[in-house]
């Protein structure tokens, strides 16, 4: 695929409602995971992966730790005098003080980013899906079946739970949409297999200033989102089903599901280990330190730790102190924490910088684990 065909656009207008306990001081695109990387990661290396030098992210609010995680985009590449990272912010727009204004306004106020870019196909991506996936095998798919708009989709089981109150899409025998809908799972639902938009896509970006003009000059819709649902009755809009692992980071129960999965190492190789890389910022640390008295089992350990207790079945983050007689079971400790002598934690999310005194003892649920907020003393 030649260069310069896709540039990317992030929209991060994504509801955290259900993400709140980690999301109080920065966007669901900049939430913690695995160790090391943040949810925004995936999307970057995602774009990058597919060719794509060119990325404007439009930004929601609380943006200030995903500025200073991305900054000019050098781990992805994007560090170039040609094409780049760019940051929208929505309260440049002139009607700021509007609470009704939704993120169109942003997109309109910044329109010169899509009409002045070099690429003539934008890639439209959220930060709430965690995968790894081929955006050129996309890219492929929609010039062949000369579509209008293609957006990416995946079929999973009606059970599912992962993917509750996402947007789902409707197609015909021929692969077009004809329909969005809500993933709202109701006892009188027969079980049946349901697409899940995974809110990717991709447009021409010609049609895509036409679309955003049209919203704003009518008032018909505020929203990104509602523009690309609704193009499906005057364009014609194709879906791409992905057939790859993929994980919704939509509330503190897929958050912490999602992370207890990479512990299987099928699933780990399979987004981490493949062709395409996941890259995020490097930061330099020694390595862990494990006493001779610490016990491991089955658990992912950032560098720059300290680790003399027991941790089982867990992810703890960058410079992290498990003391001795302390044990950690199925759950998550993010960066600069502090876990002291004789401590028992089972499914629990500490946020960053949080320190856990001494005999302190707490236990959540794999349904509803303990979230201890940022900074907090215990």
């Amino acid at each position: 695929m030649p260069r310069n065909k896709l540039f990317g656009v992030v929209n991060l207008t994504e509801n955290d409602y259900y993400m709140k306990q980690l999301t109080i001081n920065r966007p669901l695109a900049s939430v913690p995971y695995l160790g090391r990387y943040r949810l925004i990661d995936f999307t970057l290396s995602n774009l990058v992966n597919a060719g794509i030098d060119t990325v404007g992210i439009f930004l929601n609010d609380k943006y200030r730790s995903l500025m200073d995680h991305i900054g000019n985009g050098k781990e992805w590449n994007l560090d170039r005098k040609k094409g780049g990272v760019f940051y929208f912010s929505p309260y440049s727009t002139p009607d700021i003080h509007s609470s009704l204004r939704g993120d169109l306004s942003t997109y309109f106020s910044n329109i010169d980013y899509l009409t002045e870019a070099s690429a003539d196909y934008a890639v439209i991506m959220g930060t709430s899906m965690v995968c790894n996936i081929d955006l050129k095998e996309v890219f492929k798919n929609h010039l062949s079946t000369k579509a209008d708009i293609t957006v990416v989709y995946k079929n999973i089981a009606e059970d599912d739970l992962g993917f509750e109150r996402c947007n789902t899409v409707t197609t015909n025998e021929y692969g077009s949409v004809t329909a969005f809908g809500k993933n709202i799972r109701r006892p009188d639902m027969l079980s049946e297999r349901k697409k899940v938009s995974m809110e990717i896509f991709i447009v021409k970006k010609e049609l895509l200033v036409d679309m955003i003009t049209d919203a704003v000059t009518t008032g018909e819709n505020v929203y990104l989102t509602e523009v690309l649902h609704d193009a499906v009755t005057k364009y014609k809009v194709r879906g791409y089903e992905f057939k790859g692992y993929l994980k919704n980071i939509g509330s503190i129960e897929n958050y912490f599901e999602a992370s207890m999965d990479m512990l299987d190492e099928d699933h780990i190789e399979e987004v981490f280990f493949g062709e395409n890389k996941i890259k995020t910022k490097v930061k330099d640390e020694t390595p862990t330190y494990y006493a001779p008295e610490s016990k491991v089992e089955n658990s992912l350990i950032a560098n720059g730790c300290k680790i003399e207790g027991t941790v089982i079945n867990s992810i703890i983050f960058r410079r992290v102190h498990i003391a001795k007689g302390s044990v950690v079971k199925d759950s998550i400790i993010m960066q600069n924490s502090e876990v002291r002598e004789n401590c028992s934690l089972e499914n629990v999310i500490t946020d960053k910088q949080v320190i856990l005194t001494s005999e302190t003892e707490l236990k959540g649920s794999p349904k509803n684990p303990l979230v201890v907020s940022k900074g907090s003393v215990l």
